[in-house]
């Protein structure tokens, strides 16, 4: 498989909002031109572009997989460049698509390469929220405890075509999950403990709309 990385080399514009912190940036993807790629992005097997979506929580722009590409089997991922780290909070509003026989979307952390990364996967089509270690470029699942579990993940009503806030909070061996106000689930996993990138993604060509993309860095 050809591996199509696409680096936007640009200065921090309208769509970047200055530090809201401590090692805190959040982007929403306006100021910018439809079509284009948003700055300090790197995209991993597709091309990923800013897009008009008049729903957006932030209007009007949305980051969205490039509708051109012929669905990957593996995920399309976003990574935002500049923040690098082993703990944080990331956050992001997304809405699964309706168009694309596929329908996920997902949040990446810890992002080293492509075979070494944590996977947040929210799927409308087995309505199911399912975490993944990819370590060594081999994917497990990670176990959630809870009685809404099960060999797909944990059990969520998701609906194509609505607008989501989904949080994730990485500290050491801990992975907090929450959705809108409430707190998902917590579960434990020391395989990848090494700094790296946050990011968006989605499988098989899935028409996901990502806005208000935040990275809080803890360490």
């Amino acid at each position: 498989m050809t591996r199509l990385v696409t680096t936007a080399l640009a200065l921090w514009g309208a769509s970047v909002w200055g530090a809201l912190g401590l090692g805190s940036h959040k982007v929403d993807f306006d100021g910018l031109r439809a079509g284009s790629a948003p700055p300090n992005w790197v995209f991993e097997r597709a091309r990923w572009q800013v897009r008009l979506d008049p729903t957006a929580p932030s209007r009007p722009n949305v980051l969205q997989l490039s509708p051109d590409l012929s669905p990957e089997r593996h995920p399309s991922i976003a990574l935002f460049n500049p923040v690098v780290c082993q703990d944080g909070d990331v956050t992001v509003k997304f809405r699964i698509g309706t168009s694309s026989a596929s329908k996920t979307a997902g949040i990446v952390w810890r992002y080293r390469d492509a075979s070494n990364y944590y996977l947040l996967d929210f799927s409308a089509d087995s309505k199911n929220v399912a975490l993944y270690r990819i370590k060594d470029g081999i994917s497990e699942r990670v176990p959630i405890p809870g009685p809404r579990t099960g060999v797909g993940g944990f059990h969520h009503e998701l609906r194509a075509g609505q607008w989501y806030v989904a949080r994730v909070i990485f500290r050491g061996a801990s992975i907090s999950v929450l959705l809108g106000n409430r707190k998902l689930f917590e579960t434990w996993d020391s395989g990848l403990q090494t700094a790296g990138r946050t990011g968006v993604s989605t499988r098989n060509g899935a028409s996901a709309s990502f806005d208000d993309f935040r990275i809080e860095k803890r360490t």
